[in-house]
């Protein structure tokens, strides 16, 4: 692999991974109209590694406080809120995992350029808008139901499909719940520590069975840096976008792109 194409990965996963655009449904657009092909498992799971760098570092005192109830250092009254946020994104995590095992051939196979795609790009344009204008927020991350946590939780297994945003997904069904913007910032991104971790673990099993340790380490070192840096500037500016209530501009974004492919395909496929 070049450095300039690890770099674009690189780029294209610290965007993507944290920007309410769908990181998969444009690794299917590079792969099918740019020849991209899909990158080893090693360098996906050292993205991957970026990208959760990315996430512990930005929410380092959410972590933090989580960390000091777990070995029983805090004050009552906060070791009660960092013990519900840690249940909640446990919650939240069992349907992500089911659906993620469940239907992992299928969503293996929905990795190739049709109308799926095009279609989830729609959606999850729409479904921020949605959330965007029509949520009423009131609950703080303590007032996080059970039910709450099981419907975000459904709503990012749901986006493994390529075109639906992981982020834009948890942050807008969210809101939607009546989750403060704030709250809904956190509680997605960590809820997302799990299911980053599980996905580069499935890949370093994959890799360890299928490839060989890279002869080159500064393309990918390169690429990880990019995602790394990219990713962190991605994560202020999606909390800021959100908060002056411009999550709306994505919206456009993701309809712009859904409806562009669309009419490629139907031209491909009908256009003789």
């Amino acid at each position: 692999m070049s450095i300039l194409k690890a770099l674009i990965l690189g780029i294209l996963q610290g965007l993507t991974e944290f920007l309410p655009v769908s990181s998969s449904g444009h690794l299917v657009v590079m792969q099918h109209y740019l020849g991209f092909k899909q990158p080893m498992l090693l360098f996906d799971a050292l993205l991957h590694i970026a990208t959760l760098a990315v996430v512990i570092i930005y929410f380092r005192k959410d972590l933090y406080e989580i960390t000091l109830d777990l070995i029983g250092l805090k004050r009552e009254h906060r070791k009660e809120i960092s013990a519900r946020t840690l249940y909640l994104v446990l919650l939240g995590t069992i349907p992500t995992a089911l659906i993620g095992l469940s239907f992992k051939k299928w969503i293996e196979a929905s990795f190739t350029m049709n109308f799926l795609t095009p279609g989830m790009f729609l959606f999850t344009g729409t479904l921020l808008w949605i959330g965007e204008k029509k949520a009423k927020v009131n609950k703080e991350m303590d007032k996080i139901s059970i039910m709450d946590a099981l419907i975000i939780g459904t709503a990012q297994g749901i986006a493994i499909t390529p075109g639906i945003s992981r982020s834009g997904a948890t942050i807008s069904v969210g809101l939607l719940r009546g989750v403060k913007k704030e709250a809904a910032f956190h509680y997605s991104f960590l809820l997302s520590i799990p299911a980053i971790i599980g996905a580069m673990g499935i890949e370093l099993r994959e890799a360890a069975l299928k490839e060989n340790l890279p002869h080159q380490i500064l393309p990918w070192m390169v690429g990880a840096l990019a995602a790394f840096l990219v990713g962190y500037l991605s994560l202020m500016v999606l909390r800021k976008a959100l908060l002056r209530r411009k999550f709306f501009l994505f919206a456009i974004y993701c309809w712009i792109i859904g409806g562009g492919l669309f009419i490629m395909q139907l031209i491909g496929r009908y256009g003789g």
